[in-house]
């Protein structure tokens, strides 16, 4: 080559090189073969029969033509690319069968051609069968309700969806194989519906060949009334049930708690009436209204509740709060468990008490009767809707004590005795089997019940304010059945106070007698008795030593039957002295009780009783202040007796009598 042409083609060649540089991101073909290493891809790897996709190349060189190569047949197909160093794409294929394609990239200054590394495979699967068979479970229904849509031998890989009347289902429904069944579709009119199905990995819907229609009418109205001639009704009564306005495109089903009641009626525009019933219970009735063209009734908004009573229970239990009632005595008599609703009439065997009373659901009592005679008790039941009025299967028989005749005749023997003595109490005639008790005021005493003769309740003890009346124990009322009389005479009660001997036959005793009937006689056992009208006596010059007395007065009452001991000390160093006298009327002596002590001693304890052993003073600290009084009132003359406490070891607790005279 000469040395000119050698420069010239370097010259170009630097040229050339250069723009490569400048020209930057741009592919140019740097040899005389294209690159087999540029990506090929597509839109679609997979069509159905029909559609197009797009082969494309990630970039291109300039100066090299690209060229779609099938590989079955050889030939080319769509357009020829033109390399300028960016991507490209062919014109869309639509391949009628699956097919697997190349690119073929040329080098146009050379003329030579590459396969491009990667083959794009194209798979072209068939269009849904059109031809299935399309069932409506209903083909008439009505607004709201739904139906199921059946479609015979459907594809796995399709998907069907239902279209029609202005509207198309959104949801698409995997076909199975086999049958697919549509659940749940709910039209809104009447329209001929179709289905599309679409295979998966497609973008193209076939409308299947049949399609079908839905009749889709309006429900029946549901603002319906229904009306009877009875609310409530005694069990066995016949009820008469109606529902209006009704519709002639309608049928009308009666319903009781749930029940369906007789046949369905046609409407006919206006009332519809249904066969009688006869509901045995309280019973809430319903009408299910099925349009002639509707798949389910549905409920009419309104029911009609139809109270059942029941004829009383006869079977109650007759209750009475005595098994024994005295003549005039109150008897209450009770329906146990009534019934609400219920009224309850009192029967005596031969005529209805004229109260009544109504049921509570619990115990239920009657007025209060007063029986005179024995009967036995019955009583009637009404329901208050229910007419007839049914005799209980109970009675009461309460066993009537007569005491229209009391007071019965009685002795107490003797009629008169002394305090502290004893008595009978005869009844000579009694009733059998009632029970006699004997009150001393208000205090038992003894009871007795009667064989039908005479009774008589020994040894009674009485007291000086003693009133006895006898009660009959089977009556819950005080009744009294005898009130026996008779003269009780208090007897005399003695309180002896002693002065010991000091200095010889200086000892003293005072007697002071308190009730009984004066004159009394005083016996002093083995030493002298004396008749005194005075309540007190008075012996001076006794000597020491062991008396008893024993004082009788006026009626004969003694008081003491074996008499009363008393002692004459002999003393005379005493530490203490108790005055036993009381006269509290403010004439300056004794008008308190004194206690002497030696001023080194603590005041003592001291308690007072009166002859009944009731406490009537106490005093923790005595101050020799008490004036003979109890709980604010003066005490009755007489004689007490007393406890004085004094807080030393060794002195005993004293004992003694104090007489208060002058209140």
């Amino acid at each position: 080559m000469p040395l000119n042409t050698q420069i010239s083609y370097a010259s170009k060649l630097y040229i050339f090189l250069l723009s490569l540089v400048l020209l930057g991101s741009e592919t140019f073909a740097s040899q005389t073969q294209p690159q087999t290493s540029i990506i090929v891809s597509t839109t679609d790897s997979k069509l159905c029969l029909g559609e197009t996709c797009l082969i494309l190349l990630n970039t291109t060189e300039t100066g090299v033509e690209y060229r779609l190569k099938d590989t079955t047949t050889g030939d080319f197909v769509s357009n020829t690319l033109t390399g300028n160093g960016s991507k490209a794409n062919f014109n869309p294929i639509s391949p009628s069968e699956t097919k697997t394609y190349t690119v073929i990239a040329t080098h146009i200054a050379s003329s030579e051609s590459v396969d491009l590394n990667a083959n794009i495979n194209i798979q072209v699967v068939s269009l849904p069968n059109p031809n299935l068979d399309i069932t409506p479970t209903h083909n008439s229904l009505c607004v709201g309700e739904n139906t199921s849509i059946r479609i015979d031998n459907s594809e796995a890989d399709v998907l069907y969806q239902i279209a029609g009347g202005a509207n198309t289902s959104e949801n698409a429904f995997q076909g199975n194989g086999s049958t697919l069944v549509i659940e749940d579709f709910e039209p809104f009119r009447s329209a001929t519906y179709h289905v599309g199905a679409t295979r998966e990995g497609c973008i193209t819907q076939v409308a299947l060949d049949k399609d079908f229609f839905l009749d889709v009418r309006l429900p029946p109205e549901t603002q319906l009334h229904i009306y009877s001639n009875k609310r409530e009704i005694c069990e066995g009564e016949e009820v008469q049930l109606s529902l209006s306005p009704s519709d002639p495109e309608a049928s009308y089903q009666l319903i009781g708690n749930e029940t369906l009641m007789g046949e369905q009626i046609v409407g006919n525009g206006g009332y519809i009436d249904f066969a009688p019933v006869k509901p045995s219970e309280t019973t809430t009735y319903s009408v299910d209204a099925k349009g002639h063209f509707c798949i389910d009734p549905i409920k009419v908004d309104f029911t009609f509740k139809v109270d059942v009573h029941h004829p009383a229970n006869t079977n109650n239990k007759l209750l009475s709060n005595k098994t024994e009632v005295c003549q005039g005595e109150s008897l209450i008599i009770s329906v146990e468990d009534s019934q609400e609703e219920v009224i309850y009439q009192l029967h005596d065997g031969t005529q209805f008490f004229d109260s009544q009373i109504i049921g509570n659901g619990g115990k239920a009592n009657f007025p209060e009767i007063y029986p005179q005679e024995n009967t036995s008790y019955s009583v009637y039941a009404r329901e208050m809707i229910c007419p007839d009025k049914l005799k209980l299967n109970d009675q009461v028989h309460p066993n009537l004590i007569k005491t229209n005749d009391f007071p019965i005749e009685n002795f107490a023997t003797p009629g008169e005795v002394c305090l502290g003595e004893m008595i009978d109490i005869e009844l000579p005639l009694t009733e059998n089997q009632v029970t006699y008790h004997l009150y001393d005021k208000n205090i038992s005493v003894a009871s007795m019940t009667s064989a039908g003769g005479p009774i008589i309740f020994e040894d009674v003890l009485v007291d000086i304010d003693s009133r006895y009346k006898i009660l009959i124990d089977n009556c819950v009322d005080e009744v009294i059945a005898a009130e026996p009389k008779l003269k009780v005479h208090s007897t005399p009660h003695v309180h002896i106070t002693t002065t010991d001997e000091v200095n010889g036959s200086d000892g003293k005793v005072d007697v002071l007698v308190h009730g009984g009937l004066a004159p009394y006689t005083y016996i002093f056992e083995n030493f002298k008795t004396i008749e005194s009208d005075e309540h007190l006596l008075t012996l001076n010059e006794m000597k020491a030593g062991e008396y008893r007395l024993a004082v009788v007065d006026a009626n004969s009452c003694p008081s003491t039957v074996i008499g009363q001991d008393f002692t004459i000390g002999f003393n005379n160093s005493k530490e203490y002295a108790v005055n036993g006298i009381l006269t509290p009327n403010g004439d300056g002596r004794n008008d308190t009780w004194t206690i002497s002590y030696k001023p080194k001693w603590d005041a003592p304890e001291v308690n007072v009783f009166n002859i009944y052993g009731q406490k009537v003073f106490h005093a923790h600290n005595y101050k020799n202040d008490w004036k003979g009084t109890f709980n604010g009132s003066k005490l009755p003359n007489g004689s007490y007796f007393y406890l004085i406490k004094f807080n030393r070891d060794k002195v005993a607790p004293i004992k003694g009598i104090l007489s208060i005279l002058g209140n």
